[in-house]
């Protein structure tokens, strides 16, 4: 009971670092003294929703499933509101395979959740926080040769969430990304072997402008969720496997 209260000063103590680190172990991630843990729970629709407890409280994880198109994990991070709730979130990884190549990407739901530790119907905030992809680009000798060698198109997505002050009792976020792309002049919306033929100078990784960019997130009360401060690029050649 000491440390709980403890965690819940230090919290409050500093509005502009609200988001407190978890260790994930398993199916549930806690706080290092042990304090408060997140999990998930799936209802009957099925949603995966994370639920905050003290630690040895929380119920019995997901089953997993071998033909599982999504996964789940609890994200390693959680925030202590002024109401005495919480923000939580669940970290949704998804993948696909195609012929001599493949992706995956990973999609963070931020749930508010009551004083409770029960988390409401919806996410408050959905963004991607990372993505890999590799797509095969050559079929023949002369694909190898026009290409110089580099027969797939690598695709990167990173992105970073953090705490960047409070907005009434909600904290605010920033988000911040970076879309990488292998080699040169590689697009999913463009056939490679259409475009004159690679260079060594080409065989690099470069960076995408449009899709590394910085938002500022602000909590809606009237609208119940996150607004960026400008709208988001489309990244879908980055973020969809």
């Amino acid at each position: 009971m000491i440390s709980a209260l403890l965690l819940i000063a230090a919290v409050q103590a500093a509005p502009s670092d609200r988001l407190q680190p978890l260790t994930l172990a398993d199916d549930r991630a806690c706080t290092a003294e042990g304090a408060w843990c997140v999990g998930l729970v799936q209802d009957e629709e099925p949603v995966v929703r994370p639920i905050v407890r003290a630690a040895g409280a929380l119920p019995l994880g997901l089953e997993a499933s071998d033909d599982a198109v999504e996964t789940f994990q609890p994200w390693t991070h959680l925030a202590r509101l002024t109401d005495g709730g919480f923000l939580a979130g669940v970290e949704v990884g998804l993948s696909s395979m195609y012929s001599g190549g493949g992706g995956q990407a990973t999609e963070l739901r931020l749930y508010r959740l009551d004083a409770n530790g029960d988390a409401g119907e919806s996410p408050v905030l959905v963004v991607r926080i990372r993505s890999s992809l590799s797509i095969r680009a050559c079929f023949s000798e002369e694909d190898m040769k026009q290409r110089a060698g580099a027969c797939h198109d690598e695709y990167g997505f990173d992105a970073v969430l953090t705490a960047a002050g409070e907005a009434g009792d909600m904290p605010v976020f920033d988000y911040v990304t970076t879309a990488t792309a292998y080699p040169r002049g590689a697009s999913r919306s463009e056939d490679s072997l259409e475009k004159p033929p690679l260079k060594p100078a080409d065989l690099v990784t470069v960076r995408d402008p449009k899709c590394s960019f910085s938002r500022r997130f602000t909590f809606d009360a009237v609208a119940g969720e996150y607004r960026p401060d400008s709208a988001l690029p489309d990244c879908s050649d980055y973020t969809v496997p």
